[in-house]
């Protein structure tokens, strides 16, 4: 008898949960909704005005820059043992501008893809949120599938 009045209890909290979440749901869905649409927004926008000064930039992207800074001191080492490069001074100082454009190239290249990774990390946060808020609050969407996650 202990165990079916102890179960009946918890049928009865559970029923009145279940009666609370339609309730709330259908009185103050649409305040919920419109509440979390507007921070979500204003998030978004506050993400496009300001970019994150202190970002972090990814290890392989420091490790990539280190190579190329080495690699121009192997090649500048390299130009001066040239025989050439004592008759045409000129020769040394143009390889030398034309290998530090291009790891000037390259390192703008790995700071844009971090940056386009940032941007394309926070459009599937928002859009992932968006979706849950809309999941959970709209009218008309299944009930038993949000009862079943809360229960969870």
């Amino acid at each position: 008898p202990k165990k079916i009045s102890i179960y009946n209890e918890e049928m009865i909290v559970a029923r009145c949960f279940i009666g609370f979440l339609i309730f709330s749901r259908k009185s103050l869905g649409k305040t919920f909704k419109v509440t979390l649409d507007g921070r979500m927004e204003s998030i978004q926008e506050e993400s496009q005005q300001f970019s994150n000064p202190n970002e972090v930039v990814p290890p392989e992207s420091n490790e990539q820059q280190r190579l190329l800074r080495i690699s121009l001191r192997i090649c500048g080492t390299v130009v001066e043992s040239l025989p050439t490069a004592r008759c045409t001074p000129k020769c040394e100082k143009t390889v030398q501008a034309l290998l530090c454009r291009n790891l000037n190239v390259k390192s703008a290249t790995l700071l844009n893809a971090t940056s386009s990774r940032r941007i394309r990390l926070q459009d599937d946060i928002v859009t992932g949120f968006h979706f849950s808020v809309s999941e959970r609050f709209v009218p008309g969407c299944t009930l038993k599938a949000s009862i079943v996650e809360l229960i969870r």
